[in-house]
């Protein structure tokens, strides 16, 4: 997919640390360039900074998230408890979402490429043809951001 980056996206990026500003927007860049059609939604949310993409502007569809902490990002998959992972790289405990923590950008490797295949081909509407775009969601209320100089 070609989606350029959101300027939203690196405004609420630059409360965080350089390397981590740098991670999370490369780690998008490659995700993007392996995603089908779909929607970005750029969260402004409490705890993080992140993407999701869904192939519908509904929250509950997006099938894969890219948050960023003060020094990693995470990539999510919705429904990653159903996720072929013979290699057991996925964490969490719940239901449904599982999560990998990303230190560099090659962590998003061709095992992990073929996690986010997974996750598109089970999520809801995939197949369905969708215009790229990106929508833009900010939380009200305090936001959590690393402090200066960390």
């Amino acid at each position: 997919m070609i989606l350029p980056e959101p300027p939203e996206y690196v405004t609420f990026l630059a409360p965080y640390p350089a390397g981590t500003q740098a991670l999370a927007r490369s780690l998008r860049e490659r995700l993007v360039a392996m995603l089908p059609d779909c929607i970005e939604t750029v969260w402004d949310a409490t705890n993080a900074v992140g993407v999701a993409y869904g192939f519908t502007d509904r929250n509950a569809d997006h099938f894969i998230h890219l948050p960023a902490y003060t020094s990693y990002v995470n990539i999510g998959f919705s429904q990653g408890a159903a996720l072929d992972d013979p290699e057991g790289r996925l964490k969490g405990t719940g239901a449904r979402i599982r999560h990998i923590r990303l230190n560099h950008v090659d962590d998003l490797d061709d095992y992990v490429s073929g996690l986010v295949q997974q996750a598109v081909a089970m999520a809801k509407g995939a197949g369905t043809p969708v215009e790229p775009r990106t929508i833009i969601r900010v939380m009200e209320g305090p936001k959590r951001r690393p402090k200066p100089g960390t």
